[in-house]
């Protein structure tokens, strides 16, 4: 795999629609609360109302959904549903947050029990998640894009990913390295070799690379990956 080098951006923040998020707290009850629909460019996640933390689709169950208005666009819905909400069409919530008996059983919880159940189960699923290495290109997870270091870092170094410094190569050091969910390079092996004093430089030089980290559903997680590297002369 050879490392690419744009790293992603994305544009300054619109106002974000509200919609509700439906969420089992158990069997015969569901908790609905609003949530702003924020745009990130290439994934949506959902804001709770005095809150900054972001909710990803995969911190939902597979019954959970989004239910949304017709104030909010066409654009975003597409959005959320390609970042793995669950989006059905619906009116909005004058007495959300509240709790729903589907089954009219009276078995649902006080308000905040159910309130803190539901961000307990969203906190699970979001470790258990983060707690992996995945591998890009597979289960939606992103390639990480790299950040160009400054230049007195290249010349410290003298390494680069292949193709991106005009130095003449000394030569290719293959590597597996683990990029975590910060973008920082947490692990590093040498897959193909050269010399040890070159793959020592390779390794040194890797390890103060800075990522714009993979995304899994919008969710910042570790990948594992192969990349080559150039070894250049000082």
């Amino acid at each position: 795999m050879v490392l690419p080098v744009a790293a992603q951006s994305v544009g300054p923040q619109a106002a974000s629609p509200t919609v509700m998020i439906h969420q089992r707290v158990n069997q015969s009850c569901e908790l609905v609360q609003p949530a702003a629909l924020r745009d990130n460019g290439k994934y949506a996640s959902l804001v709770l109302p005095g809150t900054d933390a972001e909710i990803y689709s995969s911190e939902l169950a597979k019954e959970d959904f989004l239910s949304y208005s017709k104030e909010v666009p066409k654009s975003l819905v597409k959005l959320a549903r390609k970042s793995g909400f669950g989006v059905k069409r619906g009116g909005s919530n004058a007495d959300a947050p509240g709790l729903v008996d589907l089954n009219g059983n009276g078995q649902c919880p006080a308000l905040e029990d159910a309130l803190r159940t539901a961000e307990m189960e969203r906190r699970d699923r979001r470790v258990q998640e983060q707690s992996k290495v995945y591998r890009p290109n597979s289960d939606k997870v992103t390639l990480p894009s790299y950040i160009h270091t400054p230049a007195t870092e290249k010349k410290a170094t003298g390494v680069s990913p292949t193709g991106t410094n005009e130095k003449v190569v000394e030569g290719i050091v293959v590597l597996n390295i683990v990029v975590d969910r910060e973008g920082k390079v947490s692990r590093v092996k040498v897959i193909r070799s050269l010399t040890p004093e070159m793959d020592k430089k390779a390794v040194e030089g890797v390890k103060t690379w800075k990522f714009s980290p993979s995304r899994k559903d919008g969710r910042p997680v570790a990948v594992e990956m192969n990349i080559e590297v150039a070894v250049h002369r000082d």
